[in-house]
């Protein structure tokens, strides 16, 4: 043999002055060119010698494969006249065409290689032909979904009827890696991580240092993916040695990402940062688009997890830009979801929602099915916080079923079945809130889990059942979170149970009890760390002090609930949590209907309504929209009303005002686990 055994297929292919040429040369040099190491540092430089058969065109392919291999672009470019001679160098050639932006041309030059060749006629080309191809379809985005599918159909009927080939396996490398990344795409499972092994261990047995370090980087990457980092070191090491003695420029550019990428999951941002930046310098001097982009996309990450949101909007911007030049449509779903959830930070819905329906129409008509959770998560907290409660329930439901369909870990299931429960009880459906939660409860009791999160879900199994009229499930409930609250000896549940208790007594109609409990409570728990404590503290002192007016009319009463709504609002625009803003506004208007104080009423709906138009609330924005139609009529139609129609009226105005109150607590009860989930990373 000539050649490393990696080539033995070549050697085949290549004319005996071509490999007697090409032996001359090493031996001049004092070099074995059956040794990898010396054949993959030397080769390029020997293809230039005019010793060489300038007709053996199956030299330019092994050329181009070295080439494309090294990430020497420059020589491609070189000798791309003489490349197109030979349909093997164009395979390699239009890779390396792609890697540096020029999908469209290289899909094109590998369309004709397609036509040109035959798996019959040569099987080699054929089959990296279309491995080739499937790869750059598969970067190229869902317009190529159909023709992605056919060239991935093609390759497993090549493997069926051509397996028994002699070295099959060495030319069929570039399609098992292909299909294993799509594999990937859709999501990284364990037996993808087997699978990625067994090939690691073919290439070792071909001795094949390219390919072999091609699978051992999507090995690291899928152990980061599923958070495995038991044996990322020895695997690092392994790649370490092998770039010791092979020269792969643009696959240590993605060893030191995928560095990046390890550092970052365990919060090490500084070291992931600079890992991003030297990889992408790397990137950038081989003018290789493609990982210049996932660079991008790894900057804009890391920026985001050091809370520096404009520089990761950037990013993400620039992402979006580099994803849309390339086609590609994977990282520009990522670009998309993660410019979402930035627009839904800064307040502004309504683009936030169109960057989400769109990342979910490419993710879904491309399967990346990897990339849906982020995107579910967020459209349900988008509509939760916009007002959109149906459509939260909605995609809260279609996440849940695909965490499930996918096996998410149960921890994740947890924190579903809560939020998937919260917003049905918002919106009325009692019994599947009061399900969810059961199912919540039963997942925490097999994990062991006794947290807050437990105590939670026993509140909130507390309220369903108070509002279901259900008063001894209710109050098994409540004793169960007394119990957690005082062995836990935490302020902050201790409160929450207390809480509880009183809306348990106001549900009873115990009103003295509960206004005993809530005495002084406000001020205990104005220093506790969430806001959304002291504002369920006084939702519950308003709907109490509301409760006795309607027994006996006191103006005194009716001053501390406008107190208390003023602090309300405050709370509310302290945390950007709008959805309370909007609903103590509309408790605010009830109550000035109340006292016939129609201009301010008016004023304060108004307001709602250009907060909730310059947010892209379109729900509230109708809601209110509705509320301060009615104004209008009941200011036209009071003086026509009689003394006891009048005062029936008022009434309503008031139980309205109450029924409101209940909502709003449920709204800012769910409000923290609602946010949780959409304020990680959607990588």
């Amino acid at each position: 043999m000539v050649l490393p055994t990696a080539f033995k297929t070549h050697e085949s292919r290549l004319s005996q002055e071509s490999l007697d040429a090409i032996e001359f040369q090493f031996d001049r040099l004092a070099l074995d060119s059956k040794d990898p190491k010396v054949f993959f540092k030397r080769f390029l430089r020997i293809s230039k010698s005019p010793t060489l058969p300038e007709d053996d065109h199956e030299l330019r392919y092994l050329a181009a494969k070295i080439a494309y291999m090294l990430a020497d672009y420059a020589y491609l470019n070189e000798f791309a006249k003489e490349i197109q001679t030979n349909a093997g160098a164009k395979v390699w050639f239009a890779l390396a065409e792609a890697q540096q932006g020029e999908i469209s041309n290289a899909i094109e030059l590998l369309e004709q290689v397609e036509k040109e060749i035959s798996e019959t006629s040569d099987p080699m080309v054929y089959i990296e032909c279309l491995g080739a191809l499937a790869q750059i379809l598969f970067r190229s985005g869902y317009k190529n979904k159909e023709n992605l599918k056919t060239v991935v159909e093609k390759i497993h009927s090549f493997q069926e009827k051509n397996a028994s080939l002699l070295d099959f396996d060495h030319f069929f490398l570039l399609a098992y890696l292909v299909l294993s990344h799509v594999k990937a795409a859709e999501i990284v499972t364990l037996a993808l991580i087997e699978e990625t092994k067994k090939l690691y261990q073919l290439t070792k047995q071909l001795e094949e240092p390219y390919f072999m370090t091609q699978f051992l980087l999507d090995l690291i990457h899928y152990s980061i993916v599923q958070k495995n980092f038991q044996e990322l070191e020895l695997l690092f090491e392994e790649v370490s040695v092998i770039f010791q003695s092979f020269n792969f420029k643009a696959l240590k550019a993605k060893a030191i990402c995928l560095r990046g990428d390890w550092e970052a999951a365990l919060g090490d941002y500084e070291h992931a940062e600079k890992n991003y930046l030297e990889a992408r310098k790397t990137y950038v001097a081989l003018k290789d688009q493609i990982g210049v982009v996932n660079c991008i996309k790894n900057l804009a990450f890391v920026s985001e997890s050091q809370q520096q949101f404009t520089k990761a909007e950037e990013y993400f911007f620039e992402l979006l830009e580099q994803a849309t030049n390339l086609t590609d449509d994977y990282n520009k779903v990522i670009a998309l979801t993660n410019i979402a959830k930035l627009l839904a930070r800064k307040g502004k819905y309504a683009e936030a929602l169109t960057n989400y329906q769109t990342a979910l129409e490419i993710a879904q008509n491309h399967s990346f099915t990897i990339l849906l959770t982020p995107i579910f998560d967020g459209l349900s907290y988008v509509n939760f916080i916009a007002g959109n409660f149906k459509e939260a329930v909605e995609t809260r439901t279609n996440a849940l079923e695909f965490k499930v369909k996918y096996h998410a870990p149960p921890e994740e299931l947890l924190m579903d079945h809560i939020k998937l429960g919260q917003l049905n009880a918002i919106v009325g459906n009692l019994t599947t809130a009061f399900d969810e939660f059961e199912k919540a409860l039963h997942i925490c009791t097999k994990l062991n889990k006794k947290d807050e999160i437990y105590f939670d879900i026993l509140n909130w199994l507390f309220e369903i059942s108070t509002a279901l009229g259900k008063f001894s499930l209710a109050e098994s409930y409540i004793n169960r979170a007394d119990l957690f609250a005082s062995i836990h000896a935490n302020q902050e549940e201790n409160a929450q149970a207390i809480i509880s208790r009183i809306r348990f007594q106001i549900q009873k109609k115990e009103l003295l009890k509960a206004e005993k409990l809530l005495s002084n409570m406000y001020e205990q728990v104005q220093d506790f760390p969430s806001a959304l404590t002291p504002a369920l503290v006084l939702i519950e002192k308003t709907t109490v002090l509301l409760l006795k007016y309607l027994v006996q009319e006191d103006q005194t009463i009716l001053e501390e609930v406008m107190q208390n709504l003023d602090d309300m609002l405050f709370i509310s625009l302290d945390l950007e949590f709008l959805p309370l803003t909007m609903y103590t506004k509309k408790v605010l208007a009830k109550i000035l209907l109340y006292k016939d104080n129609f201009k301010e009423a008016s004023e304060e709906l108004t307001e709602a309504i250009d907060l909730a138009k310059d947010l892209g609330m379109e729900t509230f924005e109708q809601t209110i929209q509705t509320d301060l139609i009615e104004i209008q009529k009941i200011q036209e139609k009071q003086p026509t009303l009689s003394e006891d129609a009048l005062k029936l009226q008022k009434q309503a105005l008031l139980e309205e005002a109450i029924s409101f109150l209940r909502e709003t607590f449920w709204l800012v009860s769910a409000s923290e686990h609602q946010r949780d989930q959409f304020l990680r990373l959607s990588s």
